[in-house]
């Protein structure tokens, strides 16, 4: 089979197994069948998760220029802390802003590397510690807002790794 896109971010389904999906606009790829298996993969060109152009990808899947100025990278994003919506001050797009940062967000534990502090929106559990590759996790904390999630997680970082070791991740 081949198959010609742009690789996103992986879809998952919480089973027994965790489910992996490869997501194109026509079709899907399965890749828990292709364990143990040889697959090849062509790099074709570049696509912004933004723009769509054929540029040099910066971060996040995004060209410099998206980078530097879409409300989808803001700073905010992996920074909760700088969360300014409910405040009513725009970033970038105050609109998309309120959108994502005024809804209930979890501060959790998680145990993937090693245990770790994280914040999500609340609708993202489970999907994000499977995303992490954490074996475990348990929310400690629902607040209103990106914001308070993101100064609790500060807060917490003084006790507690926010960042997960990949490397070791990998190998327990």
């Amino acid at each position: 089979m081949i198959l010609i896109g742009t690789i996103r971010k992986m879809q998952t389904e919480l089973k027994e197994t965790v489910q992996y999906y490869l997501v194109f606009p026509d079709n899907f790829i399965h890749m828990n069948q292709l364990l143990d298996k040889k697959l090849f993969l062509k790099h074709v060109g570049n696509e912004c998760l933004n723009c769509s152009l054929d540029k040099k990808i910066w971060r996040q899947g995004f060209c410099y220029d998206c980078f530097s100025q879409s409300a989808h990278a803001g700073d905010w994003i992996m920074r909760p802390e700088l969360s300014r919506a409910h405040l009513d001050e725009e970033d970038r797009d105050l609109e998309y802003e309120k959108k994502v940062q005024l809804k209930p967000h979890i501060v959790y534990l998680a145990n993937s590397s090693n245990i770790k502090v994280g914040v999500t929106r609340k609708t993202q559990i489970p999907t994000r510690w499977i995303d992490q590759g954490a074996h475990e996790a348990v929310a400690i904390l629902e607040a209103p807002n990106r914001y308070l999630a993101g100064i609790t997680e500060v807060a917490l970082k003084s006790h507690v790794a926010d960042k997960t070791n990949w490397r070791k991740m990998l190998t327990n």
